[in-house]
């Protein structure tokens, strides 16, 4: 029995020893009361005297407090409003403190860092100012007042706010709400003193970590002055300074692009357009793809296809396809002293010249990739050497005072925006997401609208472009609370790189001759892609062999070689029979892929084909390293929370 009543003992003080240890790790607010005088001009004076119990595992050197430095207006818009910290005290002396600001506010921490409390009850008491706290209704003025915040991380015994209202103003009536953010528990009592010059609340609960006190006093209409005319302009000109910033920014970028485009980036009037039955003078089917595409934005390789199957018509180059590998080879035809690029355009006598330094033939497959790339780039440069500036003009140079007013608006918004980091991530996100969606744009533009007028085209673009920001910025709004959580920065960030990239294309022009040349272009384009039958009524040169294969590259450059394929076989079938039709077989190509019987598929494909070879080729890239009526806890001024540190 001795044995088993020491165990006893043991048990019982381990139990003791435990019981005290959660008591003494119960760190807590005992009290939070909070006093709220409110000036006739609409200043509070707020004081709050925080009693915690400290037991070293949060509290350790003292508390923080958080207070938000934003409102909600009684038209949901958030606002800035002022703050000034008069004075911190602990236990009824003067304390250390120092504040940070952060994405919501202000945060004050009492307490020194290298000074850490003893376990025990601890008061601080913390009072400021703040203004622009007063809600102003038809009817009636209010103090919708967060007292304790919903962000502390101890439980509160007991919250107690005293709404005191300036001389001779007496409240109108009032309410409170306890619990989480968005609850409106009725866990309060309240009363009036001073004749109802104040109003008193009281918990009747303990309130848990994360829930609070939140008391709304409607006051007489006029009870408070509201601000005056200069006082409302100056908070506009603060609560909107970022929008006004963008604004003026979108303003003055697309007054000077509107005035440059005018300037220098309308086109010349056009043409009438008419079927033309061959090519312009002096224009290859190379030079016609960088003509219409006003340069090689595609990279080049489809006019760089053209400009191959032109040497190969010409019987000065040899399309040899051997099981899905194209091989160029050189033609000769017992004229080997001929000088290579002799008689040819620019961009084919480059590719003449490259194959015959080579000294042997080039195929489109990767191990070659560097061989191809060095071919494009040799084709492209011989291109651009003759034509650059000679029929349309990027005029390029333009575009970087409205970059660097771009830039200057972007930074200023960063600068002078006062946006918290959450805001500024926003803004950046969408930078980069409208970025990549102009590049997107862009590129479907140009692959479903590549013969379009470049007007039409941009027109497109542009359209699409601000769907797609419309809708995953709604998208960002909804999933990040509503479009009152949301500032208009991103918005102002995302036109400001639409209009760059739009006038980027837009402020290039045709010069006089290049307009003429493209309504050829386009009058040959016409005829090359009607149907035969329309053909007919068009008095188009008679269809032979010779005039189908002249005008197939031309018809590659300009993307219509199947209709032109499809009317030649038309043609060989009824004018030749079918007998010739099926041994028709191109001289310039060989290979076991063409099939005779289906002759616009074969040579379409194998014309079209050529360009994602070329691609195909090509090295992989490097990688490089009111509150009365609809109010809640947490809602209104004030608000935040705090804890230990």
């Amino acid at each position: 029995m001795t044995l088993h009543r020491l165990l006893a003992g043991c048990l019982a003080a381990l139990a003791l020893l435990l019981t005290g240890l959660a008591a003494q790790a119960d760190e807590r607010i005992h009290r939070f009361q909070s006093d709220i005088e409110v000036a006739a001009d609409g200043t509070l004076t707020v004081t709050e005297t925080i009693t915690v119990r400290a037991e070293g595992d949060q509290i350790k050197r003292g508390i923080f407090r958080d207070i938000p430095l934003t409102a909600e207006g009684p038209d949901g818009r958030l606002y800035d409003v002022g703050f000034d910290l008069v004075s911190v005290q602990q236990d009824g002396r003067p304390a250390p403190h120092f504040t940070r600001r952060n994405s919501g506010g202000v945060r004050i921490y009492v307490g020194e860092e290298g000074v850490f409390l003893r376990p025990g009850d601890y008061t601080y008491t913390i009072t400021y100012e703040t203004d622009r706290q007063v809600r102003f209704f038809d009817n009636h003025d209010e103090i919708y007042w967060n007292v304790t915040g919903n962000e502390w991380a101890f439980p509160i015994d007991e919250a107690v706010a005293r709404v005191v209202l300036s001389e001779g103003v007496t409240a109108k009536d009032w309410t409170a709400f306890t619990g989480g953010y968005g609850q409106s528990g009725t866990d309060f009592q309240a009363r009036t003193a001073e004749g109802g010059r104040e109003v008193i609340f009281t918990t009747t609960r303990t309130l848990r970590p994360h829930e609070g006190l939140t008391v709304v006093v409607n006051l007489p209409k006029g009870a408070v002055a509201p601000p005056s005319e200069g006082q409302q302009l100056r908070y506009f000109l603060s609560d909107y300074l970022s929008e006004l910033i963008g604004g003026a920014g979108i303003a003055l970028a697309l007054f000077y692009y509107l005035l440059v485009w005018w300037k220098v980036g309308r086109d010349p009037d056009g043409g009438v357009v008419f079927p033309r039955f061959k090519a312009p003078e002096g224009v290859s089917p190379a030079l016609a793809r960088y003509i219409t595409g006003h340069g090689f934005g595609d990279g080049g390789w489809v006019a760089l296809s053209a400009a191959c199957l032109n040497l190969a018509v010409k019987k000065r180059l040899r399309l040899q396809d051997d099981d899905g590998e194209v091989t160029l080879v050189l033609q000769r035809d017992g004229q080997d002293d001929r000088i290579p690029g002799f008689g040819l355009p620019n961009g084919e006598a480059a590719v003449e010249k490259y194959l015959n330094g080579r000294n042997n033939a080039l195929t489109l497959s990767k191990k070659n990739g560097t061989s191809v790339q060095t071919l494009g780039s040799k084709f492209r440069g011989a291109i651009e050497k003759e034509s650059r500036n000679v029929f349309f003009r990027t005029n390029r140079a333009y575009l970087i005072p409205g970059v660097a007013l771009s830039i200057i608006t972007i930074a200023a918004l960063f600068i002078f925006g006062r946006m918290s980091p959450d805001q500024e991530g926003f803004v950046f996100l969408f930078l980069v997401f409208s970025v990549f969606a102009s590049v997107l744009s862009v590129s479907l533009g140009k692959i479903a609208f590549r013969f379009a007028s470049l007007q039409t085209r941009m027109a497109v673009i542009f359209c699409f472009f601000a769907v797609a920001i419309a809708a995953v910025g709604f998208g960002a709004f909804q999933v990040s609370g509503g479009v009152d959580t949301v500032p208009a920065l991103p918005v102002i960030a995302v036109v400001l790189v639409a209009m760059n990239i739009l006038f980027f294309f837009l402020i290039g022009a045709p010069t006089a001759l290049g307009r003429k040349v493209m309504d050829e272009i386009e009058g040959l384009r016409l005829y090359l892609s009607v149907a035969e039958k329309e053909r007919l009524n068009m008095a188009a040169p008679d269809m032979s062999t010779k005039h189908f294969e002249a005008l197939l590259p031309y018809a590659v450059a300009l993307g219509v070689e199947r209709p032109w394929a499809k009317a030649f076989e038309g043609w060989l079938a009824t004018a030749a029979g079918a007998a010739a039709a099926a041994s028709y077989h191109p001289d310039w190509y060989s290979g076991r892929a063409f099939d005779a019987r289906h002759i616009s598929d074969s040579v379409g494909a194998t014309a079209s084909s050529m360009a994602g070879s070329f691609r195909s080729s090509l090295p992989a890239p490097k990688s490089s390293s009111s509150g009365s009526s609809g109010g809640f806890s947490g809602g209104g001024g004030g608000g935040g929370g705090g804890g230990g540190w």
